[in-house]
């Protein structure tokens, strides 16, 4: 429904080299534009695999809002397709960054060629240790993203990365098509870094939190994720983990079980009207 599709790759086995190297052939009718250059992606995908941390906690603690996320998509799976419960949030969190990738470039005003996706996942296999929250693995892939953009514009060369199994295939080719391009979306990560530390660290209302996700994820997906946090807070409360201070801020651990208590105290002889924050 919002555009996305898979490319699918016709390539030219490349006899005597690396397994399933080969040409790829590209023409845009549109431009006229035409090349071919060696690829090796099934080599590319072993090693990312090979390399990515699975975290069973993530996938358990992240699987019904993921098969519920999925339910809510019109798609048509791709054979073997890897459900999102069974993913780390390294993988998720790349997956993220390609949809605030596609709603900043939207919102350039003209025509640009993005950041490829393999850009972005040969990035993230750069970092260390994933974070156990989703929200801290994002921040800390924009962060990594941004400082390699901005190590380059620094040193006034283009950005360039190549496939680690088969060097001939560059995955830079094409973009950044110079230095102006690199620190245009290093400014967008600097942004997206920045939003995703006011969801995290700010206490922010419902309308508050729908409005940053909107800026960075897309209208649709801010509000099935605002649903969701409210859904959750309302049998958190029900559950008495969580309890509301005076105004509107949500107290959990301690301080709800505190204002528990002072309620109940209210109720008698022994509490007053009001609840600490």
């Amino acid at each position: 429904e919002d555009g996305t599709a898979v490319d699918l790759m016709p390539i030219s086995r490349l006899p005597g080299t690396v397994a399933r190297a080969g040409h790829l052939f590209h023409h845009k009718s549109e431009t006229g534009e035409e090349y071919h250059k060696p690829v090796n992606p099934w080599g590319f995908a072993n090693y990312f695999n090979d390399k990515v941390e699975v975290m069973t906690e993530f996938a358990k603690s992240f699987r019904d809002r993921g098969i519920s996320l999925l339910e809510k998509a019109e798609t048509e799976p791709l054979p073997d397709h890897v459900p999102l419960s069974e993913k780390s949030p390294r993988i998720v969190a790349i997956q993220l960054s390609k949809r605030a990738r596609d709603i900043a470039y939207r919102g350039h005003g003209k025509k640009l060629r993005k950041p490829p996706a393999i850009v972005i996942a040969s990035l993230a296999l750069e970092m260390g240790s994933v974070e156990s929250r989703l929200i801290d693995e994002l921040i800390a892939l924009a962060r990594h993203m941004a400082g390699r953009l901005n190590s380059e514009t620094y040193k006034g060369t283009r950005f360039r990365l190549f496939n680690p199994t088969y060097r001939e295939d560059e995955f830079t080719d094409r973009w950044p098509e110079d230095i102006e391009a690199q620190k245009l979306y290093a400014a967008d990560l600097r942004r997206f870094v920045a939003a995703l530390h006011r969801l995290r660290n700010d206490a922010l209302s419902p309308e508050q939190i729908k409005s940053e996700l909107e800026q960075i994820f897309g209208e649709s997906a801010a509000i099935y994720a605002v649903e969701e946090f409210l859904e959750k807070r309302r049998k958190e409360a029900d559950a008495g983990k969580i309890a509301f201070g005076r105004h509107g801020r949500i107290l959990t651990g301690a301080a709800a079980a505190t204002s528990a208590a002072t309620r109940a105290r209210a109720s008698t002889f022994e509490g007053g009207d009001t609840l600490p924050e």
